[in-house]
């Protein structure tokens, strides 16, 4: 028994043991003890010198790796777009996605072109789709992760948790578009739970997504640590923010979220009164910054509030959410999809991400207009000429 303790001792403490049991025999003999050496220096996490580099997108198509986390059920397929359905597998599965992105020289900053139908063949110098899936087990998902991550100079993890009607196919193309167009110097992780994909299953959609909350968790704390990534983002859109609130819910304080930089909450589809009083707090506790982009002009969240009945986190306003604790950013100024909900495709809310998650600048030191709201302060965009 006491020969398998000493072979699972780690190497720092077994340079201890053996340094003291040697001080403590030369003092026996009357030597005089040397002084203890230090332990070894853990080594150095592996990193590249430059920031990665997006500049092969600029004229010619290329393939981006998204790492996928999803409780979907997997299916047999020839379509890799297809691999993953909307019904629940009540367990976590990986994958390793390859997304081919079509050249800046064909496409604007925030477009997402995709092939419409099965009918062709997609284009990879005019369209986003997905050409490779790799399933893997939580082992090689963590060694992948790290090896992407020592590509990069930042060794950052963002984590993309998409909202209400999304495919699985839609939730790592829009995972894809955000990195290249924010030019994020790490890794990509979505946390993919399985929304149904359909307009008439909000409902359906919402329980899912609560679902979704405990595996984000297993996500947070116990498969992204393994790769030892510096820093951990997360950008939730719409009914993603269900999935992060009932993750804050969930963790309790023996075994809470992991320290996280920045948390990004765009569009959420949220009841304000239950995240001021009940999910602000954990959030706010356990990272650097909790940032809010709402809309006055989101109808896909006005449509929500009727639903729900509750004035809905992501609406802009006469009932903004300002809160001590969270930057609030008033989208409304900026150009969004037909519904005002998914600002992804707006070159200014994309700068602001990237600098959000490049850097960490606080509103005040980016290109948004300070508004005062009673004792507390929000944000505006300058507008782009709507």
């Amino acid at each position: 028994m006491i020969a398998t303790a000493a072979l699972r001792t780690s190497p720092a403490t077994a340079f201890l043991a053996t340094a003291f049991l040697a001080t403590v025999l030369i003092a026996a003999c009357g030597g005089k003890a040397p002084p203890v050496p230090a332990p070894p220096a853990p080594a150095a996490r592996p990193r590249a010198e430059t920031p990665r580099s997006y500049a092969a997108f600029d004229t010619a198509s290329a393939r981006l790796t998204v790492y996928v986390a999803t409780n979907r059920r997997y299916v047999q397929s020839d379509q890799p777009a297809g691999r993953y359905s909307g019904e629940d597998a009540d367990s976590l599965q990986y994958a390793s996605v390859l997304v081919n992105v079509p050249p800046y020289r064909n496409r604007g900053i925030g477009e997402l072109p995709r092939r419409s139908g099965l009918s062709r063949a997609p284009n990879p110098e005019r369209e986003f789709f997905v050409s490779g899936v790799l399933p893997t087990d939580s082992v090689r998902f963590v060694q992948r992760l790290a090896a992407d991550l020592a590509l990069t100079r930042s060794r950052d993890v963002l984590v993309f948790v998409h909202g209400f009607n999304v495919s699985f196919e839609d939730a790592v193309l829009r995972a894809a578009q955000i990195a290249v167009d924010i030019g994020f110097d790490g890794a990509v992780v979505v946390l993919d739970w399985p929304s149904a994909g359909s307009v008439t299953q909000y409902v359906r959609d919402l329980q899912e997504a609560r679902n979704g909350g405990f595996f984000l968790l297993r996500v947070l704390t116990g498969v992204i640590p393994a790769a030892q990534p510096d820093r951990v983002h997360v950008l939730v859109h719409s009914m993603g923010a269900e999935v992060l609130a009932r993750a804050a819910l969930l963790a309790p304080s023996a075994d809470s979220l992991p320290r996280l930089a920045q948390v990004a909450l765009a569009a959420p589809d949220f009841d304000s009164r239950v995240f001021r009083r009940d999910i602000l707090a954990p959030l706010r506790a356990r990272s650097t910054r909790v940032t809010l982009y709402a809309s006055s002009d989101d109808d896909a969240l006005r449509a929500s509030r009727a639903l729900n009945g509750v004035w809905r986190l992501g609406l802009g306003g006469d009932s903004l959410t300002v809160l001590d604790g969270m930057d609030t950013i008033d989208a409304s100024r900026v150009r969004a999809d037909a519904l005002g909900h998914t600002l992804f495709g707006n070159p200014g809310f994309l700068a602001d991400l990237a600098i959000l998650f490049g850097d960490g600048r606080p509103p005040a030191a980016r290109r948004l207009l300070p508004v005062q709201h009673g004792a507390l302060t929000f944000w505006r965009f300058r507008g782009d000429g709507r």
